[in-house]
């Protein structure tokens, strides 16, 4: 196996370990944002050192077939998980333990499907005798489950970004087409190992653009908060039309004893 292979997984897991930093340090995120960047930073990472085992033992004495197969087992089942991670950070509501742990419960009900379609009994992929990894006759399925995976997050993010009116929500289109075109070349050169480096990349570009979202907002109503819409403002052209802005004196007493 060629070095540059290492190098990247090694820039790969640096990125990761400063994300996770990053996250945790964060002071617009809730904890429920936290732990969803967190799980998808993990499993990038252990994804990512799956393969790299994969490339080393494949073609090493059968006593090594175990791990080849549970490697690769392992990193098939669980790639599609990575984007149901990012899609539990789109809600900041913080849920209660109960609601959590239902939340769980469903994740790990996907990630269990995912592992259950990737059974390595010749489908998706095969390791022979001798140790030799190879594609199955379906390895389609797992191309179908990750791409609908990817789907799901765009389509929830763009659904998100369009309940908060925000402006940068194009931005998901050439995130998409990124990652889709990365995942074409990967699929027809399999030799060039840089899917999970692109994940990580992507990971990065969406942390960035949900905190650019959700910065721009409110916390409380979901609005515009005041630098944004001052700056909003200042973009309008007055060529026609009337703004009118209301100033209401002492609302917060009204607003504080609101019925819910």
């Amino acid at each position: 196996m060629d070095g540059y292979f290492y190098v990247l997984t090694t820039i790969d897991l640096f990125v990761l370990c400063f994300m996770c930093i990053l996250t945790h340090l964060s002071e617009s995120l809730s904890e429920k944002q936290k732990r969803g960047f967190f799980l998808a930073y993990l499993m990038i990472a252990g994804i990512s050192v799956l393969e790299v085992i994969t490339v080393v033992v494949d073609g090493l004495p059968s006593g090594y077939r175990w791990l080849n197969i549970v490697s690769n087992y392992l990193g098939f089942g669980l790639s599609p998980a990575v984007s149901v991670c990012l899609v539990y950070v789109l809600d900041k509501k913080d849920s209660s333990p109960a609601q959590d742990q239902n939340c769980s419960v469903l994740r790990d009900r996907h990630i269990f499907m995912f592992l259950l379609v990737s059974i390595p009994y010749g489908m998706v992929f095969s390791v022979s005798a001798d140790n030799m990894y190879s594609r199955g006759p379906h390895f389609y399925i797992y191309v179908i489950m990750y791409f609908g995976a990817i789907l799901y997050l765009s389509i929830s993010t763009i659904i998100t970004a369009r309940e908060f009116q925000n402006r940068s929500r194009m931005l998901i289109y050439p995130l998409i087409l990124f990652v889709m075109v990365e995942t074409v070349i990967q699929v027809t050169l399999p030799e060039l190992h840089v899917t999970w480096l692109c994940v990580t990349l992507l990971s990065v570009l969406y942390f960035i653009y949900c905190n650019e979202m959700w910065n721009q907002l409110d916390a409380l109503t979901g609005l515009l908060n005041q630098n944004s819409y001052l700056n909003q403002t200042q973009k309008i052209k007055y060529n026609s039309g009337v703004l009118v802005v209301f100033d209401v004196d002492d609302f917060k007493q009204v607003n504080d004893c609101m019925v819910m």
